[in-house]
């Protein structure tokens, strides 16, 4: 057994890896602000409940919770892509580029590795404190950019729906830890979720303004078929005493509606910029 699947073996939220070869390492980004989609990994070790990316893919949510695949070659396919594709790389738009397994393999570090090599504009979004990691490479790209997502400040909370994620405590370390290093860092306060998310948002701003940050990216939970289903299973389970909040406001567009204007009016208090997601 190598040390790879011993520590895939002991981790009790991951889904194993299968590891594979791709052909291209960027493709075509149609999410605002992005040229290009850099995906080290396709499926997600973090798992979460209301992840949207099955839909984009097209893959039904329960396969995509199965084995993480790993594209073992995309360093090198990217090393030739480089020079002749430009614009802004959004590194893991539809898998988080910081998701378990990457503590071992180290693709997004080996992909970072080549974007040193060659002026590049790089936006990383990711529910890990892992990224830290990379901060000296982050440093060394021409034009680099992180977002970290942080939906509640507490950890219970979070662990109802990203149980496999690293806590909102050490997210918002990483955060400060980013912006202190001089990354260019900001906040993707989404998704709003009833119940999950603090009732009192303006908390969540103070926290996420403690840490230096000084933009945030606000998006309210938006329902796939067969989402809440699942999102209430999973209440049902882990946090019973939740499940009757988030039933009466899922739905609700005043919900969001009044809890983006409270982010929005908490930011302009802090003197954060604040804009939709999407």
């Amino acid at each position: 057994m190598s040390d790879l699947d011993a520590f895939l073996e002991d981790d009790a939220c991951s889904r194993g890896v299968v590891r594979k070869e791709c052909s291209t390492a960027l493709s075509p980004s149609r999410l605002p602000g992005l040229d290009l989609a850099l995906n080290p990994y396709t499926r997600c070790g973090h798992d979460c409940t209301y992840c949207y990316a099955p839909y984009i893919m097209r893959v039904s949510p329960s396969e995509w919770g199965g084995k993480v695949q790993a594209k073992v070659n995309i360093p090198k396919v990217l090393a030739k892509e480089l020079p002749r594709k430009k614009g802004v790389i959004g590194l893991g738009t539809v898998t988080d580029p910081y998701q378990p397994v990457e503590r071992e393999l180290r693709l997004t570090r080996r992909c970072l590795e080549e974007m040193v090599k060659v002026p590049t504009k790089v936006s990383v979004l990711t529910k890990s404190d892992l990224v830290v990691r990379d901060i000296d490479l982050l440093l060394r790209i021409e034009d680099a950019e992180v977002g970290i997502t942080v939906n509640t400040t507490s950890d219970r909370a979070a662990a109802v729906f990203e149980a496999c994620a690293p806590p909102p405590s050490r997210r918002l370390a990483a955060l400060s830890a980013l912006v202190a290093s001089g990354v260019r860092t900001y906040v993707f306060l989404g998704p709003i979720i009833p119940s999950i998310t603090d009732e009192d948002v303006g908390t969540l701003v103070n926290a996420i303004a403690t840490t230096g940050v000084r933009r945030i990216m606000v998006d309210r939970l938006n329902l796939r078929p067969g989402m809440r289903a699942r999102m209430e299973a999973v209440l049902e389970q882990r946090a019973p005493d939740l499940l009757l909040a988030f039933r009466y406001d899922v739905g609700s567009p005043d919900f969001y509606g009044n809890a983006i204007s409270a982010v929005r009016a908490r930011c302009r208090e802090q003197g954060i910029t604040c804009q939709d997601a999407f």
